[in-house]
């Protein structure tokens, strides 16, 4: 999978609350939902700095990329035990809106 496929189906979860939801009820095992929301994205996937990581994205990609990677920074100071209660927080519904608004412009280009 490129890593533009991996970013836009991350934008995709991060959209959908009740694919998060379904995110979490998956981890049957072990893992913990709400922390791997923010680490899939902000420590796996999104890498500013990597030449192939940035020839895939347009500039403006880049930046909606940024301000979402800076929107999860930011709601990830709390410490959530459940999804359910990440959505709750309004930082976190705010990195749902603006995953919801940048989405359809990451699957339209790809």
């Amino acid at each position: 999978m490129s890593i533009r496929d991996a970013i836009v189906e991350e934008i995709q979860l991060l959209a959908q609350p009740s694919k998060q939801l379904d995110y979490e009820r998956s981890l049957t095992a072990a893992g913990d939902a709400p922390s791997e929301l923010v680490t899939c994205f902000c420590d796996d996937l999104y890498h500013p700095k990597d030449e192939t990581f940035l020839s895939s994205f347009t500039s403006d990609e880049l930046r909606d990329l940024a301000h979402l990677y800076g929107l999860i920074v930011e709601a990830s100071a709390a410490q959530f035990s459940t999804v359910a209660e990440m959505l709750k927080d309004s930082k976190w519904r705010r990195v749902v809106e603006v995953a919801k608004q940048i989405t359809p412009r990451f699957e339209s280009a790809g």
